[in-house]
């Protein structure tokens, strides 16, 4: 039995972030044309190096967090969340409002071990603490005769598709309930 553990990702957290980025450059040189689930507003011309120095940018300025998967003591999984602002053109007017999952990725050599699900349901519980009532996230849509990939983990983590832009689709997971009072 493989040893696995989750630990939280943060500016708090250095060496967690140091090891994030280390496989997101790693995973970046078996798979160069990776996509991020979060980044909506990502370009397509904007070339995935380009993305890990923002994700690295976002991340040592605490507006991304998450959680990264172990697999015997090596970063084998990475879930990065934070406020839509961050990530896409014109996303301002929500700025704190919306949660999205910028980055979820498992090296293929650990997929099928249920790591993505495990690192979703991590960040899902840190935002639910938070106040958080729902979370977004813009996986590529699944190419014929590929079901599995980011999207099916999003729709098996109870994520629901509410739409498409482009070459992703948004999916939406309600974490709480909202609820409304009389007011007057």
């Amino acid at each position: 039995m493989l040893d696995t553990y989750v630990l939280p990702v943060s500016p708090d957290e250095p060496t967690t972030v140091a090891e994030s980025l280390a496989l997101l450059e790693h995973e970046l040189d078996e798979v160069p044309d990776a996509v991020f689930p979060g980044l909506s507003g990502q370009p397509p011309e904007l070339d995935p190096w380009e993305v890990v120095n923002i994700l690295e940018g976002e991340m040592y300025a605490g507006r991304l967090k998450g959680f990264a998967g172990y697999v015997g003591g090596f970063p084998a999984a990475l879930c990065l969340v934070g406020a839509l602002a961050a990530f896409g053109p014109n996303a301002s007017a929500t700025a704190g409002r919306v949660s999205t999952v910028a980055c979820l990725l498992v090296a293929p050599r650990y997929q099928r071990l249920g790591l993505g699900r495990v690192l979703l349901a991590e960040a899902e519980n840190a935002l639910r603490a938070e106040g958080v009532t729902f979370v977004d996230a813009y996986p590529p849509k699944a190419r014929p005769g590929k079901e599995a990939g980011p999207l099916a983990t999003f729709l098996q983590a109870g994520f629901v598709q509410v739409g498409e832009a482009g070459d992703r689709v948004l999916v939406r997971k309600t974490l709480g309930t909202t609820r409304a009072r009389k007011v007057g």
